[in-house]
């Protein structure tokens, strides 16, 4: 009878370390978040850029002469955990340029040059959307202003984006370009730990020999890992090339 009762209360243990057992709670998932600049509140202009909070501040000209000029270089939009920088110069109050990221709705896919240089070769955002960011690499701005940059409040995982030619950017190597063999033009996002540590870089063909990307297509960024920082340059063996990218349904998990 003694024996009985001790292995019913060993049964009774055993079922109550098993019950124990399954409601332990299951890893708790990465929150997957994208940034697609829907909420971003573009105006009737159809974009958004730095002008309207430049400032007048003491400059050079490209000569090294000093200068008055309105500039900008900051946080243009916030979405999440991103917040997209841009710069803005009106270069001596004589013409306005920008470098970095404007963020747009333009489609305009027939006007050629820099007066078209918000627009994107598609006729949406990705998947059907109606606004994405416009990237200009100025090569020849200092640095940091020139490159287009992307700062995380938080450490992020980064899985993919979207990306695409802008129209400036297609119609000159389509029609500016005569050899049909194109320069290849290569989209360059690099990632940036907290410690300002490079976690690594991918590349992405835009033109290569005799194409000419069209519309949106996906570039995986899951080897950059967990950055604060993203940058894009344009690498290009033609200096004369616009260096233009569109970006949108920017993914990463945390």
């Amino acid at each position: 009878m003694m024996k009985k009762l001790f292995f019913l209360l060993l049964a009774s243990a055993a079922a109550c370390a098993c019950s124990d057992d399954d409601e332990t709670p299951a890893p708790t998932q990465p929150e997957v978040i994208t940034i697609d600049f829907e909420a971003a509140e573009l105006g009737t202009d159809g974009y958004i850029w730095g002008k309207p909070m430049a400032t007048e501040q003491d400059d050079t000209d490209w000569q090294g002469n000093p200068i008055l000029s309105n500039l900008y270089y900051g946080s243009l939009y916030t979405e999440a955990d991103a917040d997209i920088w841009t710069f803005f110069s009106d270069s001596g109050h004589t013409y306005d340029t920008w470098n970095g990221f404007v963020i747009s709705n333009h489609t305009d896919m027939q006007t050629a040059g820099y007066t078209n240089d918000k627009s994107v070769y598609a006729t949406s955002g990705a998947n059907g959307s109606s606004q994405f960011a416009v990237g200009f690499y100025g090569a020849w701005t200092a640095v940091p202003h020139g490159i287009p940059v992307i700062h995380f409040t938080t450490p992020v995982t980064l899985r993919s984006a979207e990306v695409a030619n802008s129209t400036y950017v297609y119609l000159y190597f389509r029609d500016d370009v005569t050899t049909e063999e194109k320069p290849t033009l290569t989209l360059v996002a690099t990632g940036y730990a907290d410690d300002n540590t490079q976690t690594g870089q991918v590349k992405l063909n835009l033109v290569e020999g005799t194409t000419i990307s069209e519309g949106w297509q996906t570039m995986d960024l899951t080897r950059l890992g967990s950055v604060t920082k993203l940058e894009f340059t344009i690498e290009c063996d033609d200096t004369m090339a616009p260096y233009y990218f569109c970006l949108d349904n920017l993914t990463y998990e945390k």
